[in-house]
């Protein structure tokens, strides 16, 4: 998990391919009318594509850059070490300010 810099909450979700975010604490920086916990990540589902895949980590960086860790390969459990992936979704989170 991770929070940004509205204090929305990012969960990278391990089984659905995908990275939620929350409405967090300050309701005004979430769309009128959502409350704190509520899903405001794209129909609820959260921001996903086929390249997630079992995600154990999400960081924010500065620029509001999520950063998402991989820890699975599409591959045979044979040849498998884990996963070796970053994946950035750029600009999509409020800027953390240190």
């Amino acid at each position: 998990m991770a929070v940004d810099g509205n204090d929305n909450v990012w969960v990278a979700n391990f089984g659905g391919q995908a990275v939620s975010q929350f409405c967090g604490v300050r309701v005004v920086a979430c769309r009128p009318g959502t409350t704190t916990g509520a899903p405001i990540s794209p129909d609820g589902t959260g921001y996903g594509f086929d390249g997630l895949t079992r995600n154990t980590a999400v960081a924010i960086d500065q620029a509001g850059n999520v950063w998402v860790t991989n820890n699975w390969k599409q591959i045979p459990i044979q040849t498998n070490p884990g996963g070796y992936e970053m994946v950035a979704f750029v600009g999509a989170a409020a800027p953390v300010i240190p």
